[in-house]
């Protein structure tokens, strides 16, 4: 059904306008000539709008009742719009979450505690082999972490360790016992008495210049080979030697 506006020329036939002041028409003719325009046109237009909206046009209700019946809302908790999610909305239950007391069942008091190994966690009071609980390993300044037996970290001193440390180079100005892993350097020096490690375990070597030879001494060492004899050593000869395990070699090296 088409609806048309009312148009001007109705408007025109079907009023009081244009009439002469005074019509001359009888009072019941005046009256319907005044609500002519309402009950011919306007009522009848009115009617046909509503008769076209129920039939053609759905109401509020309709498309409140056609959202719920599709799954649609119109609001979430009372609030329209971009909603958000907030603390109370849903409850544990309503997500498929424990309620805020099921925690307490699972405490180490509850009466359904959840143990360390339950979820593959450590003990609360556990070990960390040689780790110690304040984070020491050893006990001393300088060792070398290595895996010993079966892969467990262990300190062990440098010297114990295995590994190549570079030599310490220590001076020589007389008297001195053989240390491992030492070069010994003297430079114009007078005393010369070389005592070998009562161990015989160490590894070293060195290198001195005399000044005015003094006194020269070889102690406790297994073997000594000095076939230029240092102890007939002149001021400014320069001689070298290389100690292992309790053997000596000795050369001299320049007049």
């Amino acid at each position: 059904m088409d609806i048309n506006k009312i148009t001007e020329e109705e408007i025109r036939q079907n009023s009081v306008v244009g009439m002469a002041e005074v019509p001359g028409l009888p009072a019941q003719e005046m009256q319907y000539r005044i609500e002519q325009l309402v009950r011919e046109i306007a009522i009848p237009k009115i009617n046909e709008v509503i008769e076209y909206i129920a039939g053609k046009v759905a109401t509020q209700e309709d498309l409140e009742k056609l959202l719920i019946d599709s799954g649609s809302v119109t609001s979430v908790f009372g609030r329209a719009g971009a909603v958000v999610a907030k603390s109370g909305d849903y409850t544990p239950e309503m997500v498929g979450a424990a309620a805020k007391s099921h925690a307490k069942e699972h405490s180490s008091e509850g009466k359904d505690p959840i143990k360390p190994e339950n979820i593959g966690a450590a003990e609360k009071e556990h070990v960390h082999g040689n780790i110690t609980e304040d984070g020491k390993i050893g006990n001393a300044n300088g060792m070398v972490l290595m895996t010993g037996i079966g892969g467990k970290i262990e300190a062990k001193a440098k010297a114990d360790s295995g590994f190549v440390l570079p030599a310490e180079v220590v001076p020589v100005t007389g008297e001195f016992t053989a240390e491992n892993n030492k070069i010994y350097f003297g430079n114009d020096i007078s005393d010369f008495i070389f005592n070998c490690d009562s161990a015989k375990i160490a590894n070293c070597r060195g290198f001195v210049t005399f000044g005015t030879p003094g006194r020269i001494e070889l102690k406790g060492f297994d073997f000594v080979d000095d076939s230029d004899d240092i102890k007939t050593a002149a001021a400014g000869s320069r001689w070298e030697f290389d100690l292992s395990y309790g053997c000596l070699i000795i050369r001299k090296r320049s007049e």
